[in-house]
Parts: C-alpha cells; sequence; structure tokens
C-alpha cells in the first residue's frame, strides 16, 4: 500500500543549506590556509645578499637606479627595497637619492697609502709607457701614484728627453737621469700630495707643447676620466689639451669609478695603458671613442 506523499520540511531545507554554505566556507580557508602556507614570504624568492649583489652589479653598469624598477625585476616591495638600499649605503656601496641609488663617487686614499698599493701592476704599467717613448720627446707628467711609477722607469731607461711636472717627487725622480731635462711649474703648494696647483700651474701649462701628456685618474668609466681633486683634475685636463698625444694610465682598480672632477672625454684620449682589458661599457665608450687600449704584459 503506498505512503502518502509529504511536504518537505521548510526547517530540515534551510539547515541543509546552512551546512552545505558553511561546508564551502570552511573548504575556502582551508584552500586559503594551504595557500599562505605554501606561498614564499616576500624576499624569499631571492635572499637579501642575491638582491644586494644585484644591485651593486646593475650600478656597474649604469650610474643610477629606480627603486620602484629594483622591487619589479626582483620581485619585492618597495619597502623591501628601501630597506635593502639603506643597508648598502651604511655600508658605503652606494649612494641613496631621492626614489633609488646611485653610484658612491670614488675618494682617493693619502698619496703614503697610495703608492703602498697595486705596485706590481703600476710597475707594469710604467714599463709599458717607457717602451712608447723617444728621444728627444717632450712629456707632460701629471701627479699621482702611477705617474711616479712611470718618472721612475723613465729615469732609469729613457735618455735625451724633456719633462714638464707639477709634482716635486716625479721631478725628483726624474733628476737622477742627467739626460733627462725637467721643466717644473709654478703655483701654490699642495703639502699633503706633493705637487702645485693654481691658475699660475695652469697659465704655465698652457705655454707648452707636449708630444705626450700622461695622467692618471682617481676613476674611469664610459661617460669619461676623472680625479677626486678637482684643483688636480684641472691641471690634467690642460695637459690633455696640449699635448699631441693624451695617454691615461690606470690599473683595473679604477674601472668604472667617479669622482668629483671629469676632466677629459675618452675622445680627448689617444691610449688607455692599464693592467687589465677593460669590459662592459667602458670597453665600448674606448671602441666607440677610438681609444687604444694597451694592456701591460705581466
Amino acid at each position: 500500500m503506498r505512503q502518502p506523499r509529504t511536504s518537505p520540511d521548510p526547517g530540515a531545507t534551510e539547515a541543509a543549506k546552512d551546512i552545505s554554505m558553511t561546508s564551502e566556507r570552511l573548504q575556502a580557508t582551508d584552500a586559503s590556509a594551504t595557500d599562505k602556507r605554501s606561498r614564499k614570504p616576500e624576499g624569499d624568492r631571492l635572499s637579501k645578499l642575491a638582491r644586494h649583489q644585484h644591485i651593486i652589479s646593475q650600478l656597474t653598469a649604469a650610474p643610477t637606479l629606480r627603486a620602484s624598477e629594483l622591487a619589479a625585476v626582483l620581485g619585492v616591495s618597495g619597502e623591501t627595497i628601501r630597506r635593502d638600499l639603506m643597508e648598502l649605503q651604511e655600508q658605503k656601496l652606494i649612494n641613496r637619492t631621492y626614489g633609488g641609488a646611485s653610484r658612491p663617487f670614488a675618494l682617493e686614499p693619502t698619496l703614503t697609502d697610495r703608492k703602498a698599493i697595486m705596485i706590481t701592476e703600476r710597475e707594469r704599467i710604467a714599463d709599458a709607457i717607457a717602451d712608447l717613448i723617444l728621444p728627444n720627446e717632450v712629456l707632460m707628467l701629471a701627479a699621482g701614484a702611477t705617474t711616479f711609477h712611470v718618472a721612475r722607469r723613465l729615469a732609469s731607461r729613457a735618455h735625451d728627453i724633456t719633462v714638464i711636472t707639477h709634482d716635486f717627487a716625479i721631478a725628483a725622480a726624474l733628476g737622477v737621469n742627467s739626460s733627462i731635462r725637467v721643466l717644473c711649474c709654478p703655483g701654490r703648494y699642495h703639502p699633503a700630495e706633493g705637487y702645485v696647483f693654481g691658475t699660475q700651474t695652469i697659465a704655465s701649462i698652457n705655454g707648452y707643447e707636449a708630444n705626450r701628456a700622461i695622467v692618471g685618474a682617481t676613476g674611469i668609466s664610459a661617460r669619461g676620466i676623472n680625479d677626486a681633486d678637482d684643483e688636480a683634475g684641472a691641471i690634467y685636463g690642460a695637459m690633455v689639451k696640449r699635448a699631441a698625444e693624451a695617454i691615461i694610465v690606470a690599473d683595473h682598480t679604477k674601472f668604472d669609478q667617479r669622482a668629483l672632477k671629469v676632466f677629459a672625454d675618452w675622445t680627448d684620449i689617444d691610449r688607455l695603458v692599464t693592467d687589465r682589458q677593460p669590459e662592459g661599457a667602458l670597453a665600448a665608450a674606448l671602441r666607440d671613442a677610438g681609444t687604444e687600449t694597451i694592456v701591460a704584459q705581466r
């Protein structure tokens, strides 16, 4: 005998709906929790050390970086990048700027300290310069640790040349060779560096012609040749302009370094004599300017 049909209980139906909705919410919550557990915390995608290395590497290729672009490339927040930049600045590896970072300017150690480092590399550079010099040439030799090594090598190998300089130690080193005529520029004495500078010095340089100017630098980059001392930089720039051939002497630690005074562009320079082959943007700038690179032999 058929049972009579009964109408659904409204209360039971609502209860079933509640159970279903609760189940869906629980599943969604569980999925969200699982997703959060599986998602790496921000910044763990690339370690702090790796981020710092990336930033330094990028500043080698470009003089400035924007924080927003770094955050996008590294996949971290602006706050994380700001912390990274603060830490790098505290380590004196970068300069923070409004909205990003720039390379730090190079600061030169004292002359005594500079003369005590990179001796082997500078002696090789000096040998390469001595190979270029011919009798009866007139040279302009700028102040500096590398050019001091050049002076010592010229004193032992060159003969019958004239050297114009503003550096007393260089003049003394050359003076041991009686066949080298040394002309010293006048000017204001710099006691810490041992050279003279100022308007008198530049006027003196502008009164001469030379076959070659041999000049050092605090740093060299694709943007030009620079020095931490603006007074010295002015003298170096004057020498470059007065010589038929301008030569920069700089070891590889000067590559991609910036400093206060840019005293010449690569189009002004005929040769770079160094201890290692330049790479990247610096190499491209040398090539574009037609500047010859001489790598001193070991």
